[in-house]
């Protein structure tokens, strides 16, 4: 029986060899093994299910920007089903990527013979340019244009995209032009188009000449050029080159004014390339021709206004909304929308406080616009706009003047306006007078004016009562630890803490470790120090507050408070006038406090205020380069970075 086995297994392998040889004899001009480009494969029997989970493979080997696992499965597909068109174009695109143009030529011809599309012979005719078959190809694209047989510049985009494809540039510009002299009502959108491609090819000067050409047309068209330039000026470098192009073009015409539409485009690449002075003085000028027009003059003005705030050019946005509300009142369109125009004048104030917030300013400056505020409320009739600028008044007076008397009464008026429900300028306003009364040290004022918030929010409910209610928590316990009643500030904080969602939960958190960590007999003094401290600044009291801090750092050097009490203690010498004291400070923190969590925090502190205070940036920009050297894992590395390589003068 072995003998049997092994005789029968020889004879089965010595057909195969038999079967082997006799497939790998030649046939005349035919390769071994190989299949002829031009004869299709044998179908291989397929389920639809089948069929289906191999398609969805292929499209997935193609997301991968696997090409070659794409083609195979595609080019077996194909031939169960060449007229697949999903198979098609997934196999025709595969072996494109893969650069098999042969193939994908082969199969695209033979789709032709059946599909005379234009989509099937702008493919032929990229294929054919791939190949370097630059003659077939400007045959297969000048076939796509007789057979579309255009009329117009948009029937031939197609072909145009197909051209530009396969950068066949010039040929696609020359077809365009050819159609433009032939064109009659859609001249301006073939020269949009070639324009366009005056920019593909860098030739920047010839598109700026179509550009005002098509703007000649009328102020309609600003908005095309608009479109056609943003969808080809990516980067800085060619907006610059095409502005000054556009510039010498516009402001070189014969002509005394620009026209409207070419100062439209003009502002609006002023606009793109950040030049906001350039963008307002040019709106500007298109606002004095719109003279006379009822409802054109100072609407521009305010949108730009907008735009130019939320872009952060506060001060450019900041002129722009006075222009605008000056214009408003004048246009006899907008007399009757006082709204309107208060809108525009309380978003002047606004965005000029935004401004000093970047650009410290002097007291005047703040005084005078603490009295536009108050000026504005007066003379309007909008409660809801009264009550903002008061809002905004009255925090300005508070926290940038500390003038309590004022910043009460701006915060009281506000209070009168309250139409029912608790807005953010009503919540800034009942909030301050608390603040107010903590820096008088009144705390059964503090309390009263919590109770009358708790009263507002009982009589209307409010969409973020909420958070509001979590703020009149932490403003009591706030109230507790100013007055040492360090176990009532603890339950309460806890009760904010516990609700991740509540605005105020971070610095309950942080004013409760600090309770906690030093509430307990070796630390009790150091703590009530701490907190009289705080409340001291809250005053502004800062000579009480320096001698407070000061009392934890010389007789409490190891207390768990002694870092924080050094970190206020160097804020409160650099608002007494002296930021040197406060950086020697903060740099005796790097020896005497080696295992302080806080003394990133410090090095960081004692860089800016060396950049800030004493103005000395070749000290500062070392500082920055050492903490970061030191505390590579800080949360401030991002801010020293940048502020390092600012004060070096990087150029980003």
């Amino acid at each position: 029986m072995l003998m049997l086995a092994r005789t029968l297994s020889f004879l089965r392998s010595l057909r195969f060899a038999v079967l082997l040889l006799g497939s790998l004899i030649a046939v005349p001009g035919r390769p071994l093994l190989a299949q002829e480009p031009d004869e299709p494969r044998q179908a291989i029997p397929m389920s639809p299910s089948e069929y289906a989970q191999k398609l969805q493979l292929a499209e997935v080997y193609e997301e991968r920007r696997d090409a070659t696992s794409a083609a195979r499965l595609y080019g077996e597909l194909f031939t169960i089903h060449p007229n697949d068109p999903v198979v098609f174009d997934g196999y025709t695109r595969s072996l494109m990527v893969l650069k098999r143009y042969d193939e994908a030529e082969n199969i695209v011809k033979r789709r032709l013979d059946v599909d005379g599309s234009l989509d099937m012979q702008l493919l032929y005719a990229r294929l054919e340019a791939r190949m370097n078959k630059r003659s077939e190809a400007l045959d297969a694209f000048h076939k796509a244009e007789t057979d579309v047989n255009a009329h117009d510049c948009a029937a031939l985009f197609p072909i145009v995209y197909a051209m530009m494809d396969v950068s066949y540039n010039q040929d696609a510009l020359e077809l365009l032009d050819h159609m433009r002299q032939n064109a009659s009502q859609d001249a301006d959108i073939c020269s949009s188009q070639i324009a366009g491609l005056y920019l593909r090819l860098g030739d920047f000067d010839r598109a700026s000449k179509e550009f005002i050409a098509i703007l000649k047309s009328g102020e309609g068209n600003v908005g095309m050029v608009e479109q056609r330039l943003a969808e080809y000026l990516t980067d800085s470098l060619s907006r610059a080159t095409v502005l000054g192009s556009l510039e010498h073009e516009i402001l070189s015409a014969n002509t005394a004014t620009p026209s409207r539409a070419n100062l439209r485009l003009l502002a609006w690449l002023y606009g793109e390339e950040r030049s906001y002075d350039k963008a307002l003085a040019t709106i500007i000028e298109i606002d004095d021709l719109s003279k006379g027009e009822p409802g054109n003059e100072g609407p521009e003005l305010l949108q730009f206004a907008d735009r130019a705030r939320s872009e952060g050019a506060l001060e450019v946005a900041a002129r722009a909304y006075a222009e605008a509300g000056k214009r408003l009142k004048q246009n006899t369109a907008y007399q009757g929308s006082a709204y309107f125009v208060a809108q525009a004048e309380l978003g002047a104030l606004k965005t000029w406080e935004a401004y000093y917030q970047t650009a410290p300013a002097p007291n005047d400056s703040i005084v005078s616009l603490v009295s536009q505020y108050e000026a504005f409320a007066a003379g309007t009739r909008m409660n809801d706009l009264a009550l903002d600028a008061l809002a905004h008044a009255g925090a300005l007076a508070y926290s940038e003047l500390f003038d309590l008397p004022r910043a009460t009464r701006d915060f009281e008026a506000a209070l009168a306006f309250n139409g029912g429900g608790m807005t953010d300028p009503l919540r800034t306003a009942a909030f301050g007078l608390v603040d107010i009364a903590y820096a008088s040290k009144n705390f059964l004022l503090a309390a009263q004016r919590l109770a009358k918030i708790d009263a507002m929010l009982a009589n209307a409910h409010s969409p973020n009562e909420k958070d509001i209610r979590d703020h009149i928590i932490y403003e009591r316990a706030l109230g507790a630890y100013y007055q040492l009643k360090f176990d009532t500030a603890t339950t309460l904080l806890g009760e904010v803490s516990s609700d991740a969602s509540s605005d105020d939960a971070n610095d309950a958190i942080s004013l409760a470790g600090i309770i906690q960590e030093s509430n307990n007999p070796s630390g009790i003094a150091g703590l009530q120090h701490f907190a009289l401290g705080a409340l001291d600044e809250e005053a502004h009291d800062y000579p009480a507050a320096e001698a407070a801090y000061r009392s934890i750092i010389d007789s409490e050097m190891n207390a768990p408070l002694a870092d924080d009490a050094t970190l206020r203690h160097a804020q409160v010498l650099v608002k007494l006038g002296h930021p040197e004291a406060a950086v020697q400070e903060l740099d005796s923190m790097q020896t005497k406090m080696l295992t302080s969590p806080l003394l990133d925090v410090a090095a960081f502190r004692e860089a800016e205020i060396v950049e800030q205070d004493l103005h000395d940036k070749t000290r500062a920009e070392k500082l920055y380069e050492d903490f970061l050297a030191r505390y590579p894992n800080s949360n401030f590395v991002t801010d020293a970075r940048d502020r390092a390589r600012k004060l070096r003068g990087d150029a980003f």
